[in-house]
């Protein structure tokens, strides 16, 4: 697309693929790592560097318009001059990153501002990148690794029960990334430890909340009905000890550690919290009492006034399942990864959309599209067989193990190889379809959903990879096409 072309230059110019290099390394690696001041303002220089030539680019790719470097520039600096000084901006970036990437906190903080001269490292770049030559290929990684790196660079991985205590005779519980401070934490509150209702971190309320947590001592290491007394225990992993006699002397009365623990852990995807018991609390019910510990990343657990306890996880924010423990049913298992066919499916779309469109009929065009019909009847069937076969993990296949194993699996991967084939043959049949792109859309979608989570977060690196393999591979064929 020739609209494209000054865009594509500009986000595949060396200071920008600089700026993208940072971002990942800085929100991945350094952050982890130090997670100080200087880390912040980093991401903000790089974000500034990268945001303008993306959004040059995705207006260029999307609405076939070309908009001015200038003004690709004033967007992203207004957009983050509002969300850096305005708490509606924040909150607003906030909620739009959490559906894209998870749990995203971008805080109001005025002395971010300091960042804005990157823009003009932008502008440079755009000037030079407006008479460098065409950079397609580069466009197939650059695209999709710039919108995973700008949308994910404010998540803040997932969060956990780190706090937990009694404030007014109300169940509080805080939940957040860091155990460190109340910064980004929404806090849940509860009457009866069932019906809970939520304070998001945003809001005066939470601030509120925070500091009226702190002031009657809510967090305090042990806590009482009586001389029934409950603590964290020392050990790692989920362990809450119990005194009778009014913590003179202490005994385990509930855990999950050992090889049961790492099994658990085993079974969370994704980079989660430590499972570990931060706190308890005791919370007075009609009955008596009932006795909760916050386990960071496995949620709560609960001791009823029987004394039985049970791990509930994050109900408090509407989750309703819970991660199982070893032994017990877990998710479901398939023969071959769902990412796999999402990668064939958009093999298939860039095969279809990559081709120009005032092509000739002819026989190779009509076997070409009888390849790709064919090839989407395969692909159907094999993402339906390989749904049929799924079962619960840790769960037998059935009486005859070899083949209830081994059969599904086969034929899924025999359909799968089908599909393959037939995409293959088909983008050598149709003029103008370039075979090695309709290979990379299938295997960066492929890695994009199996790597990347949340789910919103791999769609849009999905979309970006396919996107750009139509685009090149237009682009080429208009460029073969004599004038």
């Amino acid at each position: 697309m020739r609209e494209a072309r000054p865009a594509v230059a500009w986000l595949t110019h060396p200071v920008t693929l600089v700026a993208l290099a940072v971002l990942v390394l800085n929100d991945h690696v350094l952050k982890a790592a130090y997670g100080t001041w200087w880390t912040g303002k980093l991401s903000d220089v790089a974000w500034l560097v990268l945001a303008p030539p993306l959004l040059a680019t995705v207006v260029a790719l999307t609405a076939r318009r070309r908009i001015g470097a200038g003004w690709s520039v004033a967007a992203a600096g207004a957009v983050f001059v509002v969300v850096k000084v305005t708490a509606f901006g924040a909150a607003a970036a906030s909620a739009i990153l959490s559906l894209v990437a998870g749990r995203s906190v971008v805080l109001a903080d005025p002395t971010d501002l300091l960042a804005l001269p990157a823009l003009g490292l932008a502008l440079l770049a755009a000037a030079r990148g407006a008479r460098a030559p065409k950079r397609q290929l580069a466009l197939l990684v650059v695209l999709p690794a710039a919108v995973l790196a700008t949308a994910a660079t404010s998540s803040m991985g997932a969060d956990g029960a780190t706090h937990i205590g009694v404030v007014d005779g109300v169940l509080v519980v805080a939940d957040a990334y860091s155990g460190d401070d109340f910064a980004g934490a929404t806090w849940y509150r509860s009457s009866d430890g069932e019906t809970w209702e939520a304070v998001p971190y945003s809001s005066d309320r939470a601030d509120e909340l925070a500091a009226r947590f702190v002031a009657v001592d809510a967090d305090r290491e042990v806590q009482c009905s009586g001389d029934d007394c409950f603590r964290a225990g020392d050990g790692p992993g989920l362990e809450v000890e119990h005194s009778t006699d009014g913590g003179s002397t202490w005994s385990t009365e509930w855990s999950v550690s050992g090889a049961a623990l790492q099994g658990l852990a085993d079974r969370y995807e994704g980079d989660i919290p430590p499972l570990q018991t931060e706190g308890v609390a005791v919370l007075t019910t009609p009955d008596g009492f009932r006795v909760y510990a916050a386990n960071d990343g496995d949620g709560l657990a609960v001791r009823d006034e029987a004394g039985t306890w049970q791990r509930i996880g994050f109900g408090y924010r509407g989750e309703t399942s819970v991660v199982p423990l070893p032994g017990e049913p877990t998710v479901i298992d398939h023969p071959a990864p769902a990412a796999l066919f999402v990668g064939l499916l958009a093999a298939l779309v860039t095969l279809a959309l990559g081709r120009p469109r005032t092509e000739r009929s002819g026989g190779r065009t009509v076997g070409g599209r009888i390849c790709a019909v064919a090839a989407a009847l395969t692909l159907w069937a094999g993402a339906a067989v390989n749904d049929a076969a799924g079962v619960v993990a840790g769960q037998p296949f059935g009486a005859d193990f070899i083949l209830g194993a081994i059969g599904p699996f086969g034929l899924v991967i025999v359909l799968a190889l089908a599909t393959m084939v037939l995409l293959g043959v088909a983008a050598g049949l149709l003029r103008g379809t370039r075979g090695w792109l309709v290979a990379f859309a299938g295997v960066g979608v492929t890695l994009v959903v199996q790597l990347v989570s949340p789910w919103p977060l791999a769609a849009l690196g999905a979309v970006a990879v396919v996107v750009g393999a139509v685009v090149v591979s237009r682009a080429r064929t208009a460029a073969a096409v004599p004038a």
